[in-house]
């Protein structure tokens, strides 16, 4: 038989345990995200040019009047070449450059018209051939000698209205004729028909403030247009170097030309809107990044891009939120399905070309190029973070994320559930300017095989995901902390976002940043 007073304790340290039960209750478990490899698809925009146009036949006049000091000139198909009295004596007629460099725009032109459906410019909508003015030859488009290099699109007017057209010095014309052994002849050809496709966009009426998109859109159609016929292999496909910015750093805005310049700036949507400080090498050239369109071409569908350059009258983001089909909610989804996609380089065909580029400038300093210094940067995706009080950790100030700007955070993982808390913090004000949050974080990870893991987002308080089935390869997923703010104004020039992270179960500290994660097929 029990002594009373054995009864009693026991009694005494049930009840102990249910009073601390009641005072300090155990956490309730978070509840796991669920988590998908696809995308879903979006609604509400597939444009067609031809939905408002009728395709033209081929033109058989030229525009005469609008140019003087003619001396020759060559018509063949779609194209006219013309020249000055003073051309250079490497610009032979028929027979060489002129001749091939017209097969050359008739060739690619003619698959965007009738493969792509592309409408061709403004000339050639109103009956008129595409025109090819040598630059330096003494024609009245320019001052310039003979011997001026360079080549681009610019412009003519007529009754007051502009005409995009292609202006040429002799270096790129003379690169097609068979005799010519420049190094970098294949260089110049190419980018002729690059030049062309200025001329498209320039002729459509949207796509007036987006000056950045012109030029990494360009990239991306050349590139698409190639693949499409089958003279790019899938295997060869290549993203041009300047897109090494978009990958490696991005924290840079979408919107974005001139990149992270010296002086911690962003560059603005446009070129003409005025910026400071100068720009930094490499990234001061991140409006030549085919990225983003490529991501809009796999995620969206080319529909998207022909509405914005028929019908985005203001910065593209904000049009395609505000005037678009798509709608708001769609536009921030697609903010941070974009830069959660590049993080595990998942750009559908583009996959390959994403991390070939990746690791070719990973690690590569970043300095300025020009009179403002700055203090150097090596190329990473992944942010640097320090720990503070009560277990969280917060990024390094000067790669905070701009407008449309994202953070990759690689940690370590172990078990089977993983846990990660968030939370955005307004950054403090800079000459009065406080702009809203619209922060998010989305886990992600690839897994050993290659299968890309994203969980659902949340914008804060705890994220729980389960690693069952879906190991990350070497034992590491990445945060993305995104920044979904897209309507533009020039203080965002200026603005950068914080936030903080708690690393909870199943996790075991920061990754370093500068391990190349995204070769998730290799041991790291």
């Amino acid at each position: 038989m029990r002594h009373p007073l054995y009864i009693a304790l026991l009694a005494g340290i049930v009840l102990s345990a249910a009073a601390c039960t009641k005072e300090d209750p155990v956490e309730p478990e978070s509840p796991i995200a669920e988590t998908f490899s696809e995308w879903p698809a979006y609604k509400g925009i597939d444009y067609d040019f031809l939905q408002d146009y009728t395709m033209p036949e081929m033109p058989t006049k030229n525009m005469t009047g609008v140019v003087t000091g003619e001396a020759w000139r060559y018509d063949d198909g779609w194209f006219t070449f013309v020249q000055g009295k003073r051309a250079n004596s490497l610009v032979k007629e028929k027979e060489a450059s002129a001749k091939r460099m017209l097969q050359q725009l008739n060739e690619d032109f003619r698959y965007l018209r009738e493969e792509m459906g592309w409408l061709p410019d403004r000339n050639a909508m109103e009956g008129y051939r595409s025109a090819v003015y040598l630059y330096g030859s003494g024609l009245s488009t320019d001052n310039e000698p003979n011997t001026a290099t360079g080549g681009w699109q610019g412009s003519v007017y007529r009754n007051g209205k502009e005409y995009p057209m292609l202006l040429l010095s002799y270096y790129p014309v003379y690169c097609f004729d068979p005799a010519c052994t420049y190094g970098d002849k294949d260089y110049h050809t190419y980018n002729v028909t690059h030049e062309g496709i200025h001329c498209i966009f320039s002729s459509r009426p949207g796509g007036k403030k987006i000056s950045w998109f012109h030029e990494g859109c360009d990239v991306w159609l050349q590139r698409a247009m190639n693949i499409r016929r089958g003279t790019t292999a899938p295997k060869d496909i290549e993203f041009g170097w300047l897109a090494s910015g978009t990958l490696l750093a991005p924290f840079i805005p979408i919107e974005c030309y001139g990149g992270w310049k010296s002086d911690g700036t962003w560059g603005p949507p446009d070129w003409m809107l005025p910026s400071s400080g100068d720009n930094r090498r490499i990234l001061g050239g991140v409006q030549y990044s085919e990225v983003f369109p490529s991501f809009l071409e796999i995620s969206v569908g080319d529909g998207a891009i022909k509405w914005i350059w028929e019908h985005c009258q203001g910065y593209l983001l904000e049009s395609l939120a505000l005037s678009s089909p798509m709608g708001h909610d769609q536009v921030k989804r697609m903010i941070l399905e974009f830069r959660s996609r590049v993080a595990l380089c998942d750009l559908g065909i583009y996959s390959d070309a994403a991390r070939k580029l990746s690791n070719q400038y990973f690690g590569t300093t970043v300095e300025s190029e020009g009179s403002h210094k700055c203090l150097p940067w090596k190329m990473t995706p992944y942010v640097e973070t320090y720990p503070v009080e009560n277990g969280w950790i917060v990024p390094e100030s000067s790669t905070l994320p701009g407008w449309t700007g994202a953070n990759v955070i690689p940690i370590k993982v172990k078990g089977d559930k993983v846990t990660v808390s968030f939370e955005g913090t307004r950054w403090p004000s800079i000459n009065g300017i406080n702009e809203p949050l619209d922060l998010v974080c989305q886990l992600c990870w690839r897994t050993a095989d290659g299968r890309p893991v994203y969980a659902q987002p949340f914008e804060g308080g705890d994220c729980t995901v389960s690693l069952e089935g879906q190991q990350p390869a070497n034992g590491v997923i990445f945060a993305v902390v995104c920044n979904r703010t897209y309507r533009f104004k020039t203080e965002l020039l200026k603005l950068k976002y914080w936030y903080k992270l708690k690393l909870g179960e199943g996790t075991d500290g920061t990754a370093s940043t500068q391990v190349r994660w995204f070769n998730y097929d290799q041991k790291l």
